[in-house]
């Protein structure tokens, strides 16, 4: 080296800046991963079968990871002031909705600076997500008008075969029939709500489907 940098050099302005820009990029993974780890803690807490004891320590290892949230926020709202291109700070309120990877990779620096561009606006990601949930939600509303067609067809012809059964089977073998009559009464106790909750959804404005019964295609004992 035939002359040492100072900090008027470009070299010193130069390595300054990929200095920064590491430090950045390692908060920011350090932020994520946090944040990936809250989002599995808070799946497991709420899957079936989890245990009170399993459900305090997830409880506990939550308060911690909020704790070191905080902490990798500040770090990294301190890393951003740094750079030398203004970066986007973020909130606590921001940080804990982040639900998807792609909220991170929007902070990340490229060889072309992308958080300037209209898509990597949060109201323009709002808005895209909005549009293709409407696009997406004209193919469920097909889906769902055939659903509800099974489901009322299902229910008429459930109700039909247990008390065919029933009556069969009362004279022959007495317990085995009082238990299909059971499970005929079980069974009727959810028509009902079902029913009602199907009548409310036709009553939506809108409602292209049908509460019409249609016709199954399996007729066996059973089906």
């Amino acid at each position: 080296v035939s002359q040492r940098w100072t900090p008027e050099d470009k070299e010193w302005q130069h390595a300054g800046h990929l200095v920064a820009n590491q430090e950045y990029r390692h908060v920011l993974d350090t932020l994520e991963s946090l944040v990936v780890a809250q989002l599995f803690e808070l799946t497991k807490m709420n899957r079936a079968g989890t245990g009170y004891k399993l459900w305090k320590h997830i409880a506990k290892a939550l308060q911690t990871h909020s704790a070191a949230i905080k902490a990798a926020l500040n770090r990294y709202n301190k890393c951003t002031l740094a750079m030398q291109l203004p970066h986007q700070m973020l909130h606590w309120e921001q940080v804990v909705e982040y639900a998807f990877l792609a909220d991170f990779d929007l902070l990340r620096d490229t060889h072309k600076d992308i958080s300037q561009r209209p898509w990597a606006n949060p109201s323009a990601c709002f808005a895209l997500d909005t549009y293709f949930k409407m696009c997406q939600a004209e193919e469920e509303i097909e889906c769902l008008n055939v659903e509800i067609r099974r489901v009322i067809t299902y229910m008429r012809d459930e109700e039909h075969f247990l008390r065919t059964c029933k009556e069969k089977i009362s004279n022959i073998h007495p317990a085995l029939g009082h238990q299909v009559s059971q499970c005929h009464k079980l069974h009727s106790q959810f028509n009902g709500s079902h029913l009602k909750h199907l009548h409310d959804i036709a009553m939506l404005l809108g409602f292209s489907g049908t509460l019409i019964p249609g016709v199954s295609a399996s007729k066996g004992p059973g089906e």
